[in-house]
């Protein structure tokens, strides 16, 4: 078979030079040993004859969808898209192309599209990928933290979340999370410097996010977040965050602007943020993402900025690292998922993430962090260390 595929080489190579006398190979030849390598699994020869055959001008849904089969044997999703997206949009009734398609998109860890692009697949094919068109519990996650931190002034913080999952159709998917923060912290005392009451801050919040497939390059979200914290007033008025976002995705990098309006503590606030995550290999063995915001608070405004990169160290286990400057008073993280309101200001951060797939869809992450924060009593900054570890399970 080694000596088939060299020559074959060198007959697409001979018609590159006599292009005029025969500008395309051979189709019956092209597309029968192109199956054969398919049915040996030898995916680096198919890509190398595919590609070869692509650049002589011979290109057709078959040839497509093989070197969709071959890039995602190899860990290549992104290429994958391009074959796969390029088979379909010839032949929009290709079963086998859209069910690559669809597992060529959860490959990236892009289910939106994944769902999008598997609505045309019967069920048979669609409950295996677990892309149902409905489903009224599709996730359940519980993620538990502590906080210690060196400030005569702060206590020890705890946080619990429940978040739980619903698919709505094949383009909108809703997610909701329930959390508690607890904290005992030394109010400020305005009428006497020095020491002020302890006082034990119970924060009560509430998220909502629905997520819109608006095609397979666009998504859109909008979210609400819910917080009532008291900070020791008689009258504790409650928090509302709002949160509409737009992302564009393709292949190698996906980028996101999004923007928060409401209030916190009888604050007006708002953020905007621009999110770019990038997949330079075009798969998860390596990936970084940053994120620059901007809050504005009391007619001020803060800017902040964060840098990670991440990549996988086992078939099963990814790290990922970051860090982020500059100073403001409230920051809402994840699409509106955290949102800290606390009396101190965040100036730096910096954190790692271990990301484990465990069997039967489950999947386990264990965060640190560790935050610079300025005390609001006298001004001076402190660290903050958490550790924090979420369950999951996905169906």
């Amino acid at each position: 078979m080694r000596k088939v595929i060299v020559l074959l080489l060198l007959l697409l190579a001979g018609a590159t030079a006599a292009r005029a006398q025969a500008p395309v190979p051979d189709y019956q030849a092209t597309d029968s040993l192109i199956q054969a390598l398919a049915g040996q699994y030898r995916w680096a020869a198919l890509d190398s004859v595919g590609r070869a055959a692509l650049r002589l001008g011979l290109d057709y849904p078959g040839l497509r969808r093989r070197l969709g089969q071959a890039a995602l044997a190899r860990d290549r999703p992104a290429v994958a898209i391009r074959h796969y997206g390029r088979a379909l949009r010839e032949n929009p009734i290709d079963t086998t192309a859209r069910y690559g398609l669809a597992l060529a998109y959860l490959s990236l860890n892009q289910p939106g599209r994944a769902a999008l692009v598997a609505c045309g697949l019967p069920d048979s094919l669609r409950r295996p990928l677990h892309l149902n068109g409905f489903q009224l519990l599709s996730r359940v996650e519980v993620e538990a933290s502590g906080q210690s931190v060196r400030n005569e002034h702060r206590g020890p913080a705890g946080f619990l979340r429940l978040g739980l999952g619903t698919r709505l159709s094949p383009r909108f998917g809703l997610s909701q999370n329930f959390s508690y923060f607890g904290q005992n912290i030394e109010l400020p005392d305005r009428q006497r410097r020095g020491r002020g009451d302890e006082y034990p801050v119970r924060q009560h919040q509430y998220h909502a996010l629905l997520a819109g497939q608006l095609g397979p390059r666009w998504q859109a979200l909008l979210g609400y977040h819910y917080l009532r914290s008291d900070f020791g007033r008689l009258e504790a008025p409650a928090s509302h965050l709002g949160y509409a976002a737009l992302a564009y995705a393709r292949p190698y990098y996906v980028v996101q602007v999004g923007h928060y309006f409401g209030t916190l503590t009888d604050t007006a606030r708002t953020q905007t943020d621009l999110r770019l995550t990038v997949y330079p290999l075009g798969n998860l063995r390596l990936y970084g993402f940053g994120q620059a915001s901007l809050v504005r608070s009391n007619g001020r405004s803060f800017p902040h900025g964060l840098l990670g990169a991440g990549g996988r160290l086992h078939r099963r286990v990814w790290l990922d690292v970051y860090g982020g400057l500059g100073q403001v008073p409230v920051l809402a993280e994840l699409d509106g998922l955290y949102v800290y309101n606390l009396l101190d200001p965040l100036r730096a951060r910096t954190g790692a993430g271990l990301l484990i797939l465990l069997p039967e869809r489950l999947s386990l992450r264990l965060s640190y962090g560790l935050e610079q924060r300025r005390d609001a009593i006298d001004s001076r900054l402190y660290n903050l260390q958490s550790l924090s570890t979420a369950l999951a399970w996905t169906w």
